[in-house]
């Protein structure tokens, strides 16, 4: 499922605070996101993969425990992502849980 930026109109009438989809982040901060069946791209360039784990965890159902993979390897969670990598987070083939 894609995310679509919101018309500023539908924006303005919103409560406070910094949002998703605050004009301060651009659409050229896109990375690709994906966890088991979930794949989506998410303005967090420039975020921490720990960032994206902790804010998107409910959302991609991301494992505590699943291993951060940024374009092939294998990376911590104090790993930076840039705009137009490929994040994914995966479990070990065999592993239960």
């Amino acid at each position: 499922m894609n995310e679509r930026i919101r018309p500023h109109a539908e924006r303005a009438g919103a409560g406070g605070g910094a949002g998703l989809f605050d004009d301060h982040q651009p659409s050229n901060q896109l990375v690709s996101v994906s966890s088991g069946p979930y794949l989506e791209q998410l303005p967090v360039g420039n975020s921490t993969v720990g960032e994206v784990r902790h804010r998107f965890a409910d959302r991609l159902d991301i494992d505590p425990n699943a291993q951060a993979v940024l374009d092939g390897q294998p990376v911590d969670d104090q790993t930076c992502v840039r705009p137009r990598q490929n994040l994914m987070f995966t479990r070990r083939a065999g592993e239960k849980g």
